[in-house]
């Protein structure tokens, strides 16, 4: 484990480089040394390094520091370095101006200062051109720097990056933020330290991530760079490789004893010399110059807890505001007490009033639970600053809302600043969810149920011809749906039929298959034509015929089920209260203990909706200790199924569950629950 791991960031300086340079030094072998790249030069009798320095473009200063032993003029054999821009191409095998065999790759992987390493933050070596000369930069402090260690034994770094290179298989770049598809064997803490960020910036950019690592194909988003935001000046020592020198080996000399006398280690020394087996006499080997010096860094603290999973889970429930477990004097967990808050849009319509009696009595019934539960209601008619002031007093674990269109801003965003969850129960028609974590879209949003709905009824009725009973208007949004999957499957496009005709309308087959898509929308409306398929199917006593309505008419059901029964109505919902059901009568029969009356009759059962929301929400946040990253644990409902869905990583909760609704002659009822399980 790595702990108080630190970053340390280095300015840069830009060197020209005059144009044929790069011609000169592709000539040349390179040496990798602690981690960095030289060209090696093979001296010839007489050179000086200004000379050389000329001849490649190279800045004198940097060659002689990088070349502290060597004077003018040099003698022939000697070795001069020079520091490679980062990238440059390894070339091994032997020097080409006169054959003298060179070093060639010269690893080094920092055990020399321990465990104590880490990679400079510097930016890349930078490229400019003056006029049709083009001139690359390099970085000196970045081949002086290349590994460092402090001399605070509890400090020791860690290496890291600020160098991101898009992988173009798996990131995207979009509105300025980098959106990187996880890769197989990836870890959080990996990708933290490839895109120079941290972990906790991971988990608050994508509150969807678990605290266990991301599956390969997840796509998550993040900030590269985020780890220097609160980056301080720090006055550190720092191991540096300063330069390079040579040593001819003497009779008795071992490695042991070179390291000794140069005060580096062996292993840096046998590193810095791969090519060398056994020291003998007369060999000319490679000495790296080491120096401890004192310098001002830009210094980040990494987060120990980032290292280790019980780290990753603490750094986790602190982003998402979770409750720690809370022991009793005995030992056991002690139970979680969950605050639900309702905002009222119009507290005094009997849709809200119906509401909130649903949820007094899901409390009520959940009392016997092993989790205390405190319920406030809100009037939400009130202006933004009064409803969130009673928000923030009352410090809710979960908000439920009831507007049924244009959901207040401030409610989303008080939840999502707050690490809360908002329940949508209504407004089908707002996208909140699509971006903010914090959203929860309890019924399914329009587009998604007209297409579920529309695809389900075309694969089922699939040898069923398509007729539209009526003309489809601007508003009839799942009757566009039914068209275009059926046009999809059939090539063809449906008969329209004016409703008034409908019952003299002459069929392709007596006993043939069809269905009629209706588009009355009033319940007299829906009667009259109703009426008029029974005329029709009297006609066609062979033909199966059935009606598809609009999921407006569910509010109908009550006054026209036996017609529905009648004509074999297919009704795509979102919900569906069956009050025959037994657990329909025994949540009557407890409104009617509790309140003295029996809900009022609606479509949704205003009362239900609050009912299911509370008896499947709060038994899960309890056992998940709020975690709505957990899986939740199915739970049946009375009007609307719940399987819950997070859009993405980045973004809130959907609930897919679509009702196909049935009616059967004789009173029978097949409701069919699309997408439960996914």
């Amino acid at each position: 484990m790595i702990h108080n791991c630190r970053y340390i960031i280095s300015a840069g300086l830009a060197i020209a480089i005059p144009m044929g340079a790069a011609a000169a030094e592709s000539e040349l072998s390179t040496v990798t040394i602690m981690g960095k790249t030289f060209y090696t030069y093979v001296a010839k009798k007489g050179e000086s390094l200004f000379g050389i320095a000329n001849h490649f473009g190279w800045d004198p200063q940097i060659l002689t520091n990088t070349n502290r032993e060597l004077e003018t003029p040099l003698q022939k054999g000697a070795l001069v370095y020079y520091p490679a821009p980062k990238g440059t191409k390894i070339r091994k095998g032997k020097n080409k101006q006169d054959g003298v065999s060179a070093e060639s790759t010269l690893a080094h992987d920092a055990k020399e200062v321990s465990s104590s390493v880490h990679t400079q933050l510097t930016s890349s070596p930078a490229s400019a051109t003056s006029g049709d000369a083009e001139k690359s930069a390099a970085t000196p402090e970045e081949y002086y720097f290349a590994t460092t260690e402090t001399t605070d034994d509890s400090a020791p770094l860690t290496v890291v990056s600020t160098d991101v290179d898009l992988n173009p298989e798996a990131d995207e770049v979009r509105d300025g933020v980098l959106y990187h598809t996880v890769q197989s064997g990836e870890s959080l803490y990996g990708i933290a330290r490839t895109y120079a960020t941290t972990v906790e910036d991971l988990y608050k950019m994508n509150p969807g991530l678990s605290y266990h690592n991301p599956e390969p194909g997840e796509t998550i988003r993040l900030r590269t760079g985020s780890v220097t935001e609160n980056a301080q000046p720090t006055m550190v020592k720092e191991r540096q490789l300063t330069g390079l020198t040579t040593y001819k080996v003497r009779r008795g000399d071992t490695w042991a004893s070179v390291a000794e006398a140069k005060g580096i280690s062996t292993e840096l020394l046998k590193e810095a010399n791969p090519d060398k087996g056994k020291l003998r006499r007369g060999d000319v080997i490679t000495i790296p110059d080491i120096e401890t010096v004192e310098v001002e860094r830009l210094v980040v603290t990494q987060d120990p807890r980032e290292t280790s999973e019980e780290g990753l889970r603490e750094l986790y429930n602190e982003v998402h505001a979770l409750n720690s477990k809370i022991y009793d004097a005995d030992g056991n967990i002690s139970p979680r007490a969950i605050s639900v808050a309702i905002v009222l849009s119009n507290p005094e319509s009997n849709r809200d009033m119906e509401f909130a009696r649903g949820a007094i009595l899901a409390v009520s019934d959940m009392k016997a639970q092993s989790f205390p539960t405190r319920l406030t209601v809100i009037d939400g008619s009130q202006s933004a600053t009064e409803v969130t002031g009673a928000l923030e007093g009352f410090a809710p674990t979960v908000v439920l809302t009831t507007a049924e269109r244009d959901l207040p801003t401030y409610l989303t965003d008080y939840v999502k600043e707050n690490s809360r969850h908002l329940i949508n129960a209504f407004d089908v028609r707002n996208e909140a969810y699509l971006k903010n974590p914090a959203m929860v879209q309890y019924l399914a949003p329009t587009s998604y149920f007209n297409d579920e709905a529309a695809q389900y009824i075309t694969d089922t009725y699939r040898g069923y011809e398509l007729i539209i009973g009526g003309k489809l208007d601007g508003n009839d949004t799942m009757g566009e749906a039914i068209l275009r999957a059926k046009v999809a499957a059939t090539d063809a496009m449906p008969q329209e039929v004016v409703i008034d005709e409908i019952a003299q309308l002459t069929l392709p087959a007596e006993d043939g298959n069809y269905l009629i898509y209706a588009t009355p929308a009033g319940k007299e409306d829906v009667k009259s034509m109703l009426d008029k398929v029974g005329s029709l199917r009297e006609r066609y006593p062979l033909a199966d015929i059935r009606v598809i309505g609009r999921p407006s008419w569910i509010t109908m059901v009550e006054a026209l089920r036996h017609t529905f029964d009648d004509n074999r109505v297919i009704l795509p919902s979102r919900f569906y209260f069956d009050a025959d059901d037994h657990a329909s009568r025994q949540f009557i029969d407890g409104y009617r203990s509790l309140f003295g009356h029996t809900p009022m009759k609606s479509y949704p059962v205003y009362s239900v909706t609050a009912y299911d929301i509370l008896t499947y929400f709060l038994p899960n946040i309890s056992s998940t200790q709020g975690d709505f990253n957990a899986d939740f644990e199915d739970r049946s409902t009375l009007q609307t199924p719940i399987s819950l869905q997070r859009v993405n990583n980045w973004g809130g909760f959907v609930n897919p569950c679509v009702c196909v609704v049935e009616f059967q002659p004789f009173g029978g009822v097949k409701k069919t629950i699309l997408n439960a399980d996914e």
